[in-house]
């Protein structure tokens, strides 16, 4: 079964992405803030991570640099946001994420995408 991380402080967003997931039969492990998400990174491994960018404690741009920089984290870490490039002005993907998701998506589109991203 292909674990995935999500990272989602929006209570209705979390949900609704976990039950989509759960749907497909993932493993589902979450939480609502960015330094809570690093220190489930530094011990545990996953097949997949999706980050908000605008969260709690540390958010998805700290989150992600620390995540390449400090652990051995192998998962795909793509960037869930209503913005198309970071407040920094770079792309997601400049920024070391190996995707984005525009919200708000389309059901099908986003189980798609994330079956696409765990069969590669």
């Amino acid at each position: 079964m292909k674990h995935i991380l999500l990272i989602e402080d929006n209570i209705m967003n979390s949900e609704l992405v976990k039950d989509i997931l759960e749907m497909e039969n993932y493993e589902i492990t979450s939480t609502a803030d960015g330094k809570e998400a690093f220190e489930i990174l530094k011990k545990e491994s996953f097949d997949l991570v999706l980050t908000d960018i605008n969260l709690p404690k540390m958010d998805g741009m700290e989150l992600i640099k620390r995540v390449r920089e400090e652990t051995n984290q192998s998962a795909k870490i793509i960037a869930m946001s209503s913005d198309t490039i970071a407040k920094t002005g770079e792309s997601f993907e400049e920024a070391g994420f190996d995707g984005f998701i525009q919200k708000p998506f389309k059901i099908k589109e986003f189980r798609d995408y994330v079956k696409s991203l765990l069969e590669s």
